[in-house]
This record gives structure tokens, C-alpha cells and sequence, in this order.
């Protein structure tokens, strides 16, 4: 018997890919509301919901770190918290989707867009269903 044979979950350890740095993460979320914020359709959303900008960047650059690069560091719960939200319609999903492919295609990093991109739909897609059932809305697609 072969006893120097390493342990079967250590053999195949998963290879994680880094696709940003923490900075880079940080540059993503403040560069992407900044623009949210000074956005006709979103800014007045975003005025009404968030009432200290610090402590709500800073959340979500742990959100964004948890998705982009494993951090788990944010353990909030943003469907629940998006729900009871009013008055969103399928077109400022599209706008927040807009602005922040805009915002992740401006920083030129393929493998970030890349990901970011593809989480942000997901993001956008769940968060209009949960609202849109919360409120009982027939939910067009986004």
C-alpha cells in the first residue's frame, strides 16, 4: 500500500483563477455608482434608499469582493432587502445593467468584465423576479 499517496481532496484542489485585485473591486463599485448616483432614472431610486453612502459602498465592495474573488465577506441578504423596495420596473433593471457593463468594459480587464458581467445579469434577472413576485407583478423578462 502506497502511503505517501496524497489525500483525495487534496489531490484535485480546485484551481481559482484570479480575476481582479481588491482594488480593482473597489474602483468597480465606486466608479459604477458614482454613476448610478448622477443617473436621471437611478439617482432618484438610489437618493430615496441609501441613506450613508460610506457604510453602504463599503458593503457593497464586500458583496462584489465575496463574488469576484471569494472574500465572503458580505453575509447581507439583498432579495429580501430589494423586495421591499417600490415602484422598479424591468427598464431600471436594464439601466443599472447599462451602467454597470459600461463601468466594467471602461476598466480593462476582459477576465473582470467578463465575470462581473455575466454575475450582474443574474443579479439583475433574480433581484426583478423576487420584486416583481413580492409585489405580484406578471414579470416581463429583462
Amino acid at each position: 500500500m502506497n502511503t505517501t499517496a496524497p489525500l483525495p481532496h487534496t489531490r484535485f484542489a480546485p484551481y481559482r483563477e484570479e480575476v481582479c485585485s481588491e482594488d480593482e473591486v473597489k474602483h468597480l463599485v465606486h466608479t459604477f455608482y458614482a454613476a448610478a448616483r448622477d443617473d436621471a432614472m437611478l439617482g432618484p431610486i438610489f437618493a430615496a434608499e441609501v441613506k450613508d453612502w460610506d457604510a453602504h459602498l463599503a458593503t457593497l465592495v464586500d458583496f462584489w469582493s465575496g463574488l469576484l474573488r471569494g472574500t465572503m465577506r458580505y453575509h447581507g441578504k439583498p432579495l429580501a432587502q430589494h423586495a421591499q423596495m417600490e415602484h422598479l420596473t424591468p427598464c431600471m433593471f436594464r439601466r443599472w445593467l447599462t451602467l454597470f457593463f459600461a463601468t466594467t468594459e471602461s476598466m480593462g480587464n476582459a477576465a473582470l468584465q467578463e465575470k462581473a458581467d455575466t454575475i450582474a445579469l443574474n443579479i439583475a434577472e433574480r433581484l426583478w423576479k423576487s420584486f416583481a413576485e413580492s409585489h405580484s407583478i406578471v414579470a416581463p423578462q429583462l
